[in-house]
């Protein structure tokens, strides 16, 4: 098994365990996989063992993510902070830090908290005003 397997897995246990859903891999790349035939969850990982968090994300991650969204309408970035936790941003929040459409590469994004609190999360290009929760996945994605 290699990294991505055990971090990937990580992800999708808390989505099988939350309820029963159709679940496979997702038709681009080897980070995407679909959940009920509808919605797209794309997994980012950090090995780092504490906070913050940081995820790069290159032109070819961008245009898959992009193709990802012309073909579905929902979709979802998690961001696994090693055993820390999920911090997961829905696609209108994963553009508020990240400009999809800005050609200034590599872009990033910076998942940091204090134990117990909530991810504060900024990118290359914006920071969101409010907090994530841990657990606010997977219940997020079926909203």
């Amino acid at each position: 098994m290699n990294n991505s397997d055990f971090f990937h897995g990580a992800v999708l246990s808390r989505i099988i365990d939350s309820k029963s859903v159709g679940l496979g891999k997702y038709i681009t790349g080897n980070s995407s996989y679909i959940v009920d035939d509808k919605i797209v969850i794309y997994i980012k990982y950090s090995q780092k063992r504490i906070s913050p968090w940081t995820f790069s994300f290159s032109k070819v991650h961008i245009d898959e993510l992009k193709k990802i969204k012309e073909d579905k309408s929902s979709l979802f970035i998690t961001l696994l902070c090693n055993d820390d936790g999920i911090c997961c941003l829905n696609f209108q929040e994963f553009s508020n830090i990240i400009s999809i459409e800005n050609e200034n590469f590599p872009k990033w994004i910076k998942a940091q908290r204090q134990h117990g609190e909530k991810y504060a999360v900024s990118g290359s290009d914006g920071e969101l005003k409010y907090k994530i929760g841990n657990s606010d996945f997977p219940q997020k994605i079926y909203e």
